[in-house]
C-alpha cells in the first residue's frame, strides 16, 4: 500500500519526525521502508529510553492518522490500474501499517468494494518481511500464492513476497524482484492484461 498504490510514506515520515520533535530530538526520525509502528517505537525506545513503549505507540498512531489525512493520495498510476483490471481478478492489499489505518485508507480512497481482502500488520503473526501476510492474502484471494503477482516497493516487502513464493514485480528496486519497473505508469504495468480465474 504504502508507497505502492499510496503516497503515504510522507505521512509515516512526518508522524515519526512529529513523534521524535516532541521527545525533544533535534534529530528526525530514522525512515525504515516497509516498516511497522512497532518497528519505529522499538527506534524510538533505543533513543529515548525512558519513555513509555505504550504511549509512544498511541502517539505514534495519531500521528500517523493527521498525516495521512493531510497527505494521503493515490500513487500515479494506481487508480487507472485498479480501474482497467477486469473486476472478476481478486486484488488484495497487504501492509505492514495499522490494520485500522488499511482499512481507513482503502475506504477513504473508495477502493473498498474493488479489493478482495485489505490487510495490515495485526492481522497476521509475523508482518513482513515474514511471509504470512502475501500467504493470507493468497487465501483471502482464493488463489494459490504461486499464482499470484506482488508489487513491492521496499526490500522487506519484496523479501516476504519471494519467501512467500509469489512472482514480485519491484517498483525502483533493481535486482530484487521477477520484474523492476520504475513506477505503475511503466508501459510492463499499463499493457498488463492479466487473465481472470474464470478464463484459466
Amino acid at each position: 500500500m504504502d508507497d505502492t498504490l499510496v503516497d503515504s510514506e510522507r505521512a509515516w515520515i512526518a508522524a515519526a519526525d512529529r513523534l521524535w520533535a516532541e521527545a525533544g530530538s533535534r534529530n528526525r526520525a530514522p525512515v525504515i521502508p516497509g516498516g511497522t509502528v512497532d518497528d519505529l517505537v522499538d527506534a524510538h525506545l533505543a533513543e529515548f529510553a525512558d519513555a513509555d513503549q505504550a504511549a509512544a505507540t498511541g502517539r505514534l498512531r495519531a500521528l500517523l492518522d493527521e498525516e495521512l489525512g493531510r497527505l494521503m493520495r493515490p500513487m500515479p498510476g494506481a487508480v487507472d490500474l485498479l480501474e482497467r483490471l477486469d473486476p472478476a481478478l481478486p486484488i488484495a492489499v497487504a501492509s505492514n501499517s495499522p490494520s485500522a489505518v488499511v482499512q481507513r485508507t482503502v475506504a477513504a480512497l473508495g477502493w473498498s468494494d474493488r479489493l478482495s481482502a485489505a490487510l495490515g500488520a495485526e492481522d497476521v503473526a509475523q508482518p513482513k518481511p515474514a511471509p504470512d501476510i502475501y500467504l493470507e492474502a493468497a487465501r483471502r484471494c482464493g488463489a494459490a500464492i504461486d499464482r499470484c503477482v506482488v508489487v513491492e516497493d521496499s526490500p522487506m516487502g519484496a523479501r516476504a513476497a519471494l519467501d512467500a513464493g509469489a512472482f514480485l514485480i519491484t517498483i525502483g528496486l533493481p535486482s530484487t524482484g521477477h520484474v523492476n519497473v520504475s513506477s505503475l505508469c511503466d508501459e510492463l504495468i499499463t499493457s498488463w492484461n492479466p487473465r481472470t480465474p474464470r478464463e484459466r
